[in-house]
């Protein structure tokens, strides 16, 4: 097993030397998050958590944003943790439903869901 890898690893090398750059493209990855309701995964009450990358794209950067971009129908809420309060924050998106926030880069997040999704987000 090992002397095939090594050959393996070895051709590769060499294609790559051969070629003189090696050109990647992230277009056939896509982030893809299950975010699951109630009683559709390990949560019983449909809290999900979500940390989405540090380097993402502009288009998602607050709390509303990022519960339009699952689809208002599909999400609860949105939380985040204070630190200050050593308690959750919540915002729904809906009138009354609390004051939206900004996402900061590195921060997970609670994502209470209605509905269960598999979350691709549109903006990265």
């Amino acid at each position: 097993m090992t002397k095939k890898l090594i050959g393996v690893l070895t051709v590769a090398s060499a294609v790559v030397l051969a070629a003189g750059t090696l050109v990647a493209s992230n277009m056939g990855f896509k982030l893809n998050y299950p975010l699951n309701a109630a009683g559709g995964g390990i949560s019983a009450t449909g809290t999900n958590v979500l940390g989405l990358p540090d380097n993402r794209q502009a288009g998602v950067t607050t709390a509303l944003n990022l519960i339009n971009d699952i689809g208002l129908a599909n999400t609860a809420s949105v939380s985040r943790f204070v630190e200050a309060t050593d308690g959750f924050v919540a915002y729904t998106g809906r009138r009354g439903g609390g004051t939206d926030f900004p996402l900061i880069p590195g921060e997970g997040y609670l994502i209470k869901m209605n509905t269960t999704v598999n979350y691709i987000p549109s903006h990265y």
